[in-house]
């Protein structure tokens, strides 16, 4: 105590210790009542620091965005959630927030916040990037590969993938008949992340990772993309972990967390992946030889991204090709598999909806069978009880549960509107990082009548329907928002639907190995989001949706 005493004693370490804390009080007194979101409501300690976020977020495992929720009900619809963020809770905000690039006929400019654009450590990636211009440019390289029309070109490739997985699984049914309880279930969560991982594989590089091959669809698969949603809160707090993870010999990171190995895998396989399309690309303009020549059976995203003569040079380097390829994997694998896994739970936890559901599909696919249609996705989408039943999924699903936080740098932003009763008016100023959460929306009991049910009849209208009931229908329409809005949202959002129409029209039709699927020791608290990993979470001893196949015969 004394050499403490004594150091602190000496002149230039007392004047350290008086501007260490003079920096610290003068800070605290400008978040708390002199920058440009004080008067916005909110706690104290989250307006002070970060802390408060990361406890709920890291300590808590990801239950910041529920804390949210608790702290509207206290402050109102507006609060700022950390020193710089505004968060708001009401709907009809939304399309202030997420917005394209005109809105009311003037130019609109929406860029991200760096603090949480970092935290998946793929900063040159579309998604990653912060800057309104650059992503613009990134999104024009995506958008004619995951248009509308190209995915329905796709279609033969999709249903491929779904009809191989489905024979997988038929197969891994085949093999549990018989054995009992102790055969143990199907894991639908590994399932779909594996099918999924598989089809993103096959659509970015014409080659799937042959997932749903492996021994129980390679549970680690799922474990491993869950492990690194979990870590975004860490990494978006101290991002320079990132850098030093990249730093340390892969073979001792495999140590410490052997799932990684896997993770290292794929990205050398993405490298060799790229090479491969740059050198198919490039055959005739660097004279490679064509025997050297890679070939592939239908239009991939690496192909697409090679070949569009709008990207420049420095847009087709390898490291930003394999940081977007891996976005792609990352957020394609989790969020469909979720979402499926959590129609498929609810469809068997329901008997009338599944009797329903089948009975519709039944119908499509014996008119396909006295003549071929033209798609089948087409036929499977005009289905009016199939659409109710996604359209519930993903609306249960959420897409992702955590906040998009969205920055406008030119304008502020103004909340003048009556919430609950009460009128409020807040001036929120430009550049401020301003976010909301698709889960509260979805979940909203003014927008949709007993929200946490699994409802398809919701969404179903018939000719003699009210104006009150229709008026009730488009509303629900505009704030289902799985893939969010406006310029940065999801660029996959027509993938993600061909998967989502293919494969429950798959597992459901006659004949179909869905209806031979009974849960088993599951429930739909296994689907429910209890915790924010930005992608939603169940409760953490959930062991997943599993199911055990019954014999035809007994069916």
């Amino acid at each position: 105590m004394d050499a403490f005493l004594s150091i602190l004693s000496r002149p230039s370490a007392g004047l350290i210790g008086v501007f260490t804390c003079l920096y610290f009080i003068l800070g605290a007194i400008y978040r708390l009542y002199l920058c440009p979101v004080a008067h916005v409501p909110g706690p104290r300690l989250a307006a002070l620091s970060f802390w408060y976020e990361l406890y709920y977020d890291v300590v808590r495992k990801g239950r910041y965005g529920f804390r949210i929720q608790e702290l509207h009900k206290q402050y109102g619809p507006v609060i700022r959630i950390n020193p710089y963020e505004i968060h708001c809770i009401d709907p009809e905000f939304y399309d202030e927030v997420y917005v394209g690039n005109l809105v009311a006929g003037e130019r609109r400019r929406t860029e991200k916040w760096e603090w949480s654009a970092r935290m998946f450590g793929t900063t040159m990636a579309a998604v990653g990037t912060t800057s309104h211009e650059l992503h613009r440019l990134r999104r024009a390289g995506l958008n004619p590969f995951f248009s509308k029309r190209s995915i329905a070109e796709l279609e033969p490739v999709v249903q491929n993938v779904v009809d191989k997985a489905c024979l997988q699984l038929e197969r891994r049914g085949r093999e549990g008949i018989g054995r009992g309880e102790q055969a143990g279930g199907v894991n639908l969560r590994d399932f779909f992340a594996a099918f999924s991982a598989d089809l993103i594989g096959e659509v970015a590089f014409g080659e799937g990772y042959g997932l749903v091959d492996k021994e129980d669809f390679e549970p680690g698969w799922q474990k491993l993309m869950m492990d690194l949603s979990r870590s975004t809160h860490l990494m978006k707090q101290f991002p320079w972990a990132y850098q030093i993870l990249t730093r340390i010999p892969e073979r001792l990171v495999a140590l410490v967390h052997p799932l990684t190995k896997k993770l290292f895998d794929i990205r050398h396989d993405t490298r060799t992946k790229i090479d491969e399309t740059r050198r198919a690309t490039d055959i005739e303009s660097q004279g490679v030889a064509r025997s050297k020549r890679v070939d592939y059976p239908h239009p991939t995203v690496l192909q697409s991204l090679l070949t569009n003569p709008h990207l420049p040079a420095h847009e087709l380097k390898t490291p930003r090709l394999e940081d977007e390829a891996f976005t792609l994997l990352g957020a394609g694998t989790i969020t469909t598999a979720h979402t499926l896994t959590a129609i498929v739970c609810h469809i068997l936890a329901n008997p009338f909806i599944q009797h329903r559901l089948e009975s519709s599909l039944s119908m499509l696919f014996a008119h396909e069978s006295n003549g071929p249609i033209e798609s089948t996705l087409a036929g499977l989408e005009s289905l009016q009880y199939l659409n109710a039943v996604v359209q519930e999924g993903l609306r249960l699903s959420f897409g992702v549960s955590h906040r998009l936080s969205r920055v406008n740098p030119d304008a502020p932003l103004h909340y003048h509107r009556n919430y609950a009763g009460k009128d409020y008016d807040f001036a929120i100023p430009a550049g401020t990082p301003v976010s909301m959460t698709q889960m509260f929306v979805h979940l909203d009991p003014n927008i949709y009548e007993t929200p946490h049910s699994f409802k398809p009849e919701r969404w179903l209208s018939t000719p003699n329907d009210t104006e009150q009931r229709r008026k009730e229908l488009r509303k629900m329409k505009h704030y289902l928002v799985p893939f969010s809005r406006g310029t940065r949202m999801c660029v996959g959002m027509h993938l993600a639907y061909a998967e989502l129409y293919l494969m429950v029209g798959a597992l459901f039709r006659d004949g179909g190995v869905g209806r031979r699927m009974r849960l088993w020791k599951t429930d739909e608290s296994d689907v429910e989001c209890v915790h924010d990993f930005f992608n939603p979470s169940p409760r953490l001893d959930s062991k997943g949706v599993r199911v055990q196949i019954i014999d035809q015969a007994d069916s």
